[in-house]
């Protein structure tokens, strides 16, 4: 009878591990660091160490961490020959080479953004791919220490080898033009991750910051999701209505995520994610990348401020950052600072749980940053505010990084598995 019942047992353990999502979090166990040097200069590190002697403990942790940020838009910089190489002063941009090394910034999506007023057209392709381009020729300029990363593999091996990884991702999914050959092709380019929308609703999904044509997704956009799954291209749903969210979520077969999205229960905006929705990306896999915007983490933009703004847009959205910086003037509301990320980071964390938050700062793709988090060297600064937090070494570690990672891995491998059941060649 007990040998009955051990047997019992092991079947309705089996049976509920054969229901677990394949993509479960701990799926691939991938070592979310690279060994780098501190960066900060030297002067710097003194004074902090001054200050506070766990500085010591963070900067060692921060350093050798796979830093990984899920959104900077400085291709777009760029494209107006902004030299990646060299250092700017902050008023010039967020993010170049030289304070990527010293911010401890180890890779990073650079998107790939193309215009919504370029609509579903040849142009928007054009544009996309001489953006891509630039990128390929500046990185190229600098081969010694940046690369062009493909996989989290290629992450890996890049970082570990004392360069800076950059990925690419198109923010934009009218840049399709709704094709599947569009689609195949940029991914032969080098795209990883497609932005289903931008501030506008196109022929296959609606976006959050307009009126709805499809209340979500259509069929074609159905069938680019689908595609995007064999592929192995991360689906990207910040700027994507909720209801496009969600439909989504029911035809994936991957993890997605919010590249550049904060936490709508702190402020009320539709750019940002909800907490049925956090709870929705937890069940998928997913990850939320926090946004740095001061629209996105200021507590001083309240619903009553995003319900006049949005009054003020006449229902046009695509204006809603105009409206709501000129009631912030007129009010003299205070700036956002860097503690209000670390709320929509524990926030994101509460809810979705730990293995689910990560950084997409959208630097140099926004005008107005937190106090204390006014470019890529600040970056250490959020491992700090995480450390006094209460964090663990290992949960900073997913935070900084390791939870990107781990999505864009396991995207991969839901790719080979669906390849594999169609009958397609690993190598294709």
């Amino acid at each position: 009878m007990q040998r009955l019942l051990c047997s019992i047992v092991l079947l309705l353990v089996w049976a509920c591990r054969a229901q677990t999502p394949t993509f479960s979090p701990k799926a691939d166990k991938l070592h979310a660091e690279d060994g780098g040097q501190i960066a900060l200069p030297a002067a710097r590190r003194y004074a902090l160490l001054q200050q506070d002697t766990s500085w010591a403990t963070v900067l060692a942790l921060h350093y050798r961490t796979l830093v990984f940020d899920g959104h900077l838009d400085t291709p777009s910089r760029m494209l107006q020959s902004f030299d990646f190489g060299r250092r700017h002063a902050r008023a010039n941009g967020h993010v170049d080479l030289p304070r990527m090394f010293e911010g401890g910034l180890d890779a990073a999506f650079f998107a790939i953004y193309v215009p919504a007023a370029y609509g579903e057209s040849a142009a928007a392709v054009r544009y996309a791919r001489r953006m891509i381009a630039e990128v390929q020729r500046q990185v190229a300029a600098h081969a010694d220490s940046v690369a062009l990363a493909y996989s989290a593999a290629d992450v890996l091996r890049i970082t570990r080898s004392g360069r800076k990884a950059i990925l690419l991702g198109l923010e934009g999914g009218h840049a399709l033009a709704g094709s599947p050959d569009t689609l195949r092709a940029l991914y032969e380019a080098g795209i990883r991750y497609v932005t289903l929308t931008h501030v506008s609703s196109h022929s296959w999904a609606d976006a959050s910051q307009d009126r709805p044509r499809w209340n979500g997704l259509n069929e074609k956009g159905r069938a680019l999701i689908r595609e995007m799954n064999r592929l192995g291209m991360l689906i990207d749903l910040s700027h994507a209505s909720d209801a496009t969210f969600f439909d989504v979520l029911a035809v994936t077969q991957a993890p997605v995520i919010l590249s550049h999205s904060s936490m709508r229960a702190l402020v009320p905006t539709v750019r940002n994610a909800s907490d049925e929705m956090l709870r929705a990306l937890a069940q998928n896999g997913g990850v939320v990348l926090i946004n740095f915007f001061d629209a996105l983490v200021n507590p001083n933009f309240t619903a009553e401020v995003y319900t006049e703004a949005e009054q003020r847009t006449g229902g046009n959205l695509r204006q809603l950052w105009d409206a709501v910086y000129a009631i912030a003037r007129e009010r003299r509301l205070p700036g956002a600072t860097l503690e209000d990320v670390l709320n929509h980071i524990d926030h994101a964390v509460q809810v979705a749980g730990i293995d689910h938050v990560g950084l997409g700062s959208d630097f140099d793709g926004l005008f107005a940053l937190p106090s204390g988090l006014e470019d890529v060297t600040r970056l250490p600064w959020i491992t700090y505010g995480l450390y006094q937090r209460g964090y663990s070494a290992t949960d900073i570690q997913k935070l900084l990084g390791g939870n990107l990672l781990r999505v864009l891995s396991q995207v991969e491998h839901a790719a080979a598995a669906l390849r594999a059941r169609e009958g397609v060649p690993a190598a294709e």
